[in-house]
């Protein structure tokens, strides 16, 4: 079992640097795993990822995307007790979470004794405009319920039937999530890097990731006009094989300088 957050890569502290460059926190997608980031190279500052911290119970929160956010928030506290600047980000559902943790974060109390963080930038891989999903091919309905498994069977479910269950359940609380309104507040939102696969995962555009991959900002300037996206980066291949072997180099190298882009003052 991964410490969570699995601490993937420690970055270099060369003795000229004043501080060194934030650490990159990267959520899981809707999978809830960190495999993928695992195979990145290293991208010259620290790297963690944070897995579903409830993967091997099928990855359901009745609390929902904003309790995960807030969970996880509780695990960065731990593992980063004199907060800081941070980066954050993830692939496809990881982008989401990123969002919901930007938003808990700058909503918290100004006398709060937790660890204070500074977002500095968010990295959302392939991660499209959620509202209204439930009206979309493949999701689920409002109705329906959490697929419940008993212990044995949780126990008997191998790595791969985990995440596909995590995965059903991720659609599920997507749908169900409320999207953080910063009417007003635009300028609060972190600056951030969409990255696009460039290819659609069906010939005909049909499988559910592909449905706004026709647009740029994959629909997120219906998310208060868009302006908060500093940059598109376009990725090879398509959402779910952009970490395969072949394009390894690429993306890491994508993300380092995404990184890199977003943390100008300290490196």
């Amino acid at each position: 079992m991964l410490e969570n957050p699995a601490l993937i890569y420690e970055g270099p502290t060369p003795l000229w640097l004043d501080k060194q460059p934030a650490p990159l926190i990267l959520l899981h997608d809707g999978g809830g795993t960190t495999f993928s980031y695992h195979c990145l190279y290293p991208i010259g500052r620290t790297l963690y990822g944070i897995q579903n911290a409830r993967l091997d119970e099928g990855g359901y929160w009745e609390s929902g995307v904003s309790g995960m956010a807030s969970h996880y928030i509780e695990l960065l506290e731990k593992a980063l007790p004199n907060g800081g600047e941070i980066l954050i980000g993830g692939w496809s559902m990881g982008g989401l979470l990123s969002l919901e943790v930007a938003w808990q974060l700058a909503n918290q109390p100004a006398d709060s004794t937790k660890p204070k963080f500074t977002i500095l930038g968010m990295i959302f891989i392939d991660s499209v405009y959620a509202k209204k999903l439930s009206g979309l091919r493949n999701m689920p309905e409002l109705t329906a319920k959490p697929v419940v498994k008993s212990p044995e069977e949780l126990k008997a479910m191998t790595l791969r039937e985990k995440v596909d269950l995590n995965m059903t359940h991720a659609r599920m609380m997507i749908t169900h999530w409320d999207m953080p309104d910063w009417k007003g507040r635009e300028a609060e939102i972190p600056p951030t890097i969409l990255m696009r696969a460039k290819e659609f995962v069906k010939e005909d555009g049909q499988a559910f990731v592909d449905y706004v991959h026709e647009y740029r900002l994959l629909g997120w300037d219906n998310y208060h006009g868009g302006a908060w996206i500093k940059e598109v980066v376009d990725l090879d291949g398509h959402h779910f094989n952009i970490f395969e072997d072949k394009y390894l180099k690429d993306i890491t190298a994508k993300i380092a300088a995404a990184a890199d882009d977003l943390d100008k003052d300290n490196i």
